[in-house]
């Protein structure tokens, strides 16, 4: 079977879409799959590490803009229709996967009118406004908790499948993981991640704590920066004399594509709750302190680290209330107690759906035999 997979711009749609393609080949393995996206989404880059085929369409978001702007988008969209119509017909496939990202609306509706049984996956609570629109033309749409079909129109058909995790992400070893980032895995780690683009208010009150020796002695550190936001975190330390060095105490990056090392190593994490952020640290048993930002559509990210905390996994700290003293303390307090530590792990990893990216494949693979 041929299976179409699209979803871009951030890592929150490009890596529940490749979950979902291996996924395919576990299921089906002799899936051919042709993943569409864009040449400025994180997916130009990541998909082709992926050894997946990867085709580009021209297309960009219109809620939002500005009415010049919004012009130009619709303008980019409807280019992006016509390219993914031909891309398409040019490889005919039985099934088509959308999981969000306005490069998913010209993808899907193409299909759509080729007459190829589509599906959606979202990833949060509260799904985005393309899928939501995408959704009247899906067979099926796939949901990561219960609590977000409400969120549908009626006549769609939800399915509560959990959002799929990359099988790395559960496999990584503790000591792999900390080897790789030059850390001891006998230490207790603070992995402090803002979500692939990172998240300054985070980044910002990290480097607070790490200025200020917050963090209880011994407290190994893990700072996923974003790209945007690593000049500023290096430069601001070095100010103080503090070099992150290998077999010291303090790791700093911009980006990980291999994110799995790095909660691997880590006994806790604090960072955003975009919705495949909650699932993987849900799926690996790692306990956190969720951050839900302010600036996203619908403010889903409350929904989804409410989700985290009633499984007893996961803390909250809205962001007008963080501060360094604050979320330092709860670090310590939560590192300092081994028992509760574990039951925060226990309790993340019942929460998590691990064989979600299966059981996607699975139906997918039933709408491409129908």
């Amino acid at each position: 079977m041929k299976y179409l997979i699209t979803g871009g711009g951030t890592g929150g749609h490009i890596y529940p879409a490749l979950a979902c393609a291996k996924g395919l080949t576990r299921v089906d393995p002799a899936a051919e799959i042709l993943y569409v996206g864009t040449r400025r989404g994180l997916e130009a880059d990541i998909v082709p590490r992926e050894g997946i085929e990867f085709r580009v369409i021209e297309t960009s978001g219109i809620m939002g803009k500005s009415p010049i702007d919004a012009a130009r988008g619709a303008f980019r969209a409807s280019k992006g229709l016509w390219e993914a119509y031909r891309i398409t017909g040019e490889f005919r496939p039985d099934a088509c996967l959308g999981t969000g990202g306005y490069v998913s609306g010209p993808v899907i509706l193409a299909a759509y009118l080729r007459g190829v049984p589509c599906a959606i996956q979202d990833q949060n609570v509260v799904p985005g406004f393309t899928n939501k629109i995408l959704s009247r033309l899906a067979r099926e749409v796939y949901v990561p908790f219960e609590d977000a079909i409400a969120h549908f129109p009626r006549r769609v058909r939800c399915v509560v499948t959990g959002n799929p995790v990359r099988p790395e992400i559960i496999a990584a070893v503790r000591e792999d993981g900390a080897k790789s980032l030059g850390l001891d895995p006998g230490k207790p780690t603070v992995l402090i991640f803002g979500g692939s683009r990172g998240a300054r208010r985070i980044v910002e009150v990290a480097l607070e704590i790490i200025e200020r020796n917050l963090l209880t002695e011994g407290v190994q550190v893990i700072l996923i920066t974003g790209r945007e936001y690593e000049d500023m975190a290096r430069e601001r330390l070095s100010r103080l004399g503090i070099v992150p060095s290998v077999g010291g105490n303090l790791v700093i990056r911009p980006y990980m594509f291999d994110i799995e090392n790095a909660m691997a190593a880590s006994d806790i994490m604090v960072g955003r709750a975009g919705g495949m952020t909650v699932s993987e640290i849900l799926a690996r048993g790692l306990p956190s302190v969720l951050v839900p930002s302010p600036n996203v559509a619908g403010n889903h990210q409350v929904y989804n680290a409410k989700a985290a905390a009633r499984s007893g996994g996961a803390v909250i700290i809205r962001e007008p209330d963080l501060e360094a003293s604050k979320l330092a303390g709860t670090l310590n307090t939560i590192l300092g107690s081994a028992k509760r530590l574990k039951e925060m792990s226990k309790n993340a990893r019942e929460a998590g759906k691990s064989e979600a990216a299966d059981h996607i494949a699975r139906r997918l693979y039933r709408l491409a035999r129908r």
